[in-house]
């Protein structure tokens, strides 16, 4: 009894890291969305529209699937942690974790 008490104690403990983490990131200047994944895709936190964060998260997961693969092979020793794309729009980070993947959207700094 006393385990599951500890382990929902624990639970809700990383639900609160989770939300002000999401809410610390959302509060920089142009951030436009911050979305928490599963490796495979599914969201579990986002501040963009459910559909848009359906389908950010199976394509942005795909790629991070993929360009992982693709650093393994170019060093077997090492690990994808890091990426950053950016377009015209937006400029996309994506932070990996052994199980989950932090999304932030933002609109590119005007030079």
């Amino acid at each position: 009894m006393a385990s599951s008490t500890n382990d929902a104690a624990a639970i809700a403990a990383q639900q609160i890291d989770i939300d002000e983490t999401i809410n610390r990131l959302r509060s920089k200047k142009g951030v436009e969305s911050v979305t928490v994944l599963t490796k495979d895709g599914r969201v579990i936190r986002t501040t963009a529209s459910p559909e848009h964060s359906e389908v950010q998260g199976k394509l942005l997961s795909r790629l991070v699937r993929d360009a992982a693969e693709i650093v393994k092979e170019l060093e077997s020793q090492d690990e994808l942690s890091f990426m950053r794309i950016r377009t015209k729009r937006h400029e996309i980070m994506l932070a990996l974790d052994h199980n989950y993947l932090l999304v932030i959207v933002q609109s590119p700094q005007k030079e």
